[in-house]
């Protein structure tokens, strides 16, 4: 992804110089099958955020960060799980995020997130998906190299179409 086309709409980015995993070993166990695309690409990040930081791709501080008083990787899960006390309610959400690796997240909206499928039938496909349901989400690109050409194409136009535009 040529990174001046969002530099140009005041993202800024700053690319890893580190050897350093992308996921800390918990991460890594939860999703040992990442495709390896996503993996590089999210690897060679150190910092990618727009203008007002409110749309981000995750990176390996993002996915190492625990504390529960920042913006933590997993975030919308973590508050999916605090509207549910019905335990097998709360099983479907662990499950769904399971199968879902998010990769970047946007919090001025409706808490969009992009993320990984990683079930068997859409295994490496892009989905958008937004609060309340979270669960639900929309497929927006077979891959994640299908992804990146859609978003640059994106990044170039004047208005970036839905749910781009979120992103962007």
């Amino acid at each position: 992804m040529p990174f001046s086309l969002i530099q140009s709409r005041g993202w800024t980015v700053r690319t890893s110089t580190g050897a350093r995993p992308l996921l800390p070993p918990p991460v890594a166990q939860r999703y040992p099958a990442l495709p390896s695309d996503v993996i590089t690409f999210l690897s060679s990040l150190e910092l990618c955020c727009n203008q007002a930081e409110n749309s981000w791709f995750l990176t390996c501080e993002d996915y190492a960060r625990e504390d529960a008083s920042t913006f933590r990787w997993n975030e919308y899960e973590h508050m999916a799980l605090e509207t549910y006390d019905d335990p097998e309610y709360r099983a479907g959400i662990k499950a769904f995020w399971d199968s879902h690796f998010p990769f970047m997240l946007a919090v001025h909206s409706d808490y969009d997130y992009l993320a990984i499928r990683l079930t068997p039938d859409d295994f490496g496909s892009v989905v958008h998906g937004y609060a309340p349901e979270w669960e639900e989400p929309s497929p927006i690109a077979v891959s994640f190299a299908a992804f990146l050409d859609t978003f640059t194409v994106a990044a170039a136009m004047p208005e970036a179409k839905y749910p781009l535009d979120v992103f962007l």
